[in-house]
């Protein structure tokens, strides 16, 4: 989906892309507006979704709270920590046997996998 290039969305797509921490939508607004304090709350939104759309960054439906943007738009997979909330990037090979198992098993075409690992980051093991 081509959509039009506008100033505020290239702020949106450089905040996600400098923050590189899965931010929430209200993180990467708050992100661009103490540089730019005149830009609204749901142009922000607004053009997360578009990037979104246009695979130009990645959301990750968080099952434990507010979905979180990527600076990575491609197929990867995350381990999310069920107590602090931190998302971090896993790397696996391959993982199209596991669509081609589904699809003979229920007879349905896959068109998204979504892998989430769960449990406690290094650092709330630590706690």
């Amino acid at each position: 989906m081509q959509t039009r290039q506008t100033f505020q969305k290239t702020l949106t797509l450089e905040a996600v892309r400098t923050m590189k921490c899965h931010p929430t939508a209200d993180q990467v607004y708050a992100f661009v507006a103490e540089k730019y304090p005149e830009i609204s709350r749901a142009t922000v939104y607004r053009n997360l979704n578009q990037l979104c759309e246009a695979g130009e960054i990645g959301r990750v439906k968080n099952p434990y709270g507010a979905d979180r943007f990527d600076h990575i738009a491609g197929r990867h997979f995350h381990f999310i920590c069920r107590k602090c909330g931190s998302l971090s990037d896993v790397k696996l090979a391959d993982v199209s046997y596991l669509e081609e198992l589904c699809e003979a098993q229920t007879g349905a075409q896959v068109e998204e996998c979504n892998i989430f690992f769960e449990g406690l980051c290094k650092n709330c093991i630590k706690e």
